[in-house]
């Protein structure tokens, strides 16, 4: 709420634009969009983690303790707030932000486009440095990360997808037994263990630092498109929101 509040402030006395072309827009479509970025999110989740079975990355065994129910419903409500406020910030904020100053400066839409998409989802990268086992490697695929959770945003204006995608592969990472960003799942459904390369696993800092974990994240950004193809939700494309 800190956050919206803030941004609310910034948009109509600095910016002077409309909150909403932050992606903040309080629509029944916004709520779709989240759902159906959770379905998209935990099934690319599950499909790594089958991926890696069948490769001979990784293997599981079933988990010593039954996962407790309140602690799973207070971590994905925490994963949710967490994936609001990154989204929020990173998506929302600093690519629209650059997009803007791009826009102004170069007039070229598409330069400003590429260069906002990039620039963002650097700093998103950049931002997991304190993350358990971070490396240059696992800074560099989350910025790809940041890179397929941005795209959604462009697409619709909105950033209900994105929030949905961010939100459920953290969530179903540490329900499944994956270690997320360096942490190792605690509650988890079963235990996972690394068994190949490290650039396929990432190693101790999880699926998002290997190869496993891109492939995730190249499944998600289809199957967004897919969805979005098929639909046609009618967004707001950043082009006209922005000039």
């Amino acid at each position: 709420m800190v956050l919206i509040s803030g941004l609310y402030l910034n948009a109509r006395y600095l910016d002077k634009r409309p909150l909403s072309t932050y992606g903040i827009r309080f629509k029944g479509i916004s709520l779709n969009f989240f759902m159906v970025g959770i379905l998209i999110g935990s099934f690319s989740v599950c499909f790594i983690l089958v991926l890696g079975i069948l490769g001979g990355t990784l293997s599981i065994s079933e988990s010593q303790t039954n996962p407790d129910l309140k602690v799973l419903l207070l971590f994905g409500l925490k994963m949710i707030m967490v994936a609001i406020i990154e989204e929020t910030l990173y998506r929302g904020y600093f690519f629209t932000n650059l997009y803007a100053g791009f826009q102004s400066k170069t007039g070229i839409h598409n330069l400003a486009l590429v260069g906002a998409i990039v620039i963002s989802s650097i700093i998103f990268g950049l931002a997991h440095f304190s993350n358990h086992n971070a490396s240059v490697v696992s800074m560099s695929f989350l910025t790809v990360n940041g890179i397929v959770w941005c795209i959604p945003f462009i697409l619709t204006n909105n950033l209900g997808l994105s929030i949905g995608l961010h939100a459920s592969w953290n969530f179903c990472q540490s329900l499944l037994g994956f270690t997320m960003s360096g942490n190792k799942a605690e509650n988890s459904i079963f235990n996972i263990h690394n068994t190949g390369d490290q650039i396929w696993t990432g190693g101790d800092s999880g699926p998002e630092a290997g190869l496993l974990g891109l492939g995730g994240y190249m499944l998600m950004l289809l199957l967004t498109l897919a969805y979005l193809k098929i639909t046609k939700p009618g967004g707001y494309p950043v082009k006209s929101q922005l000039r």
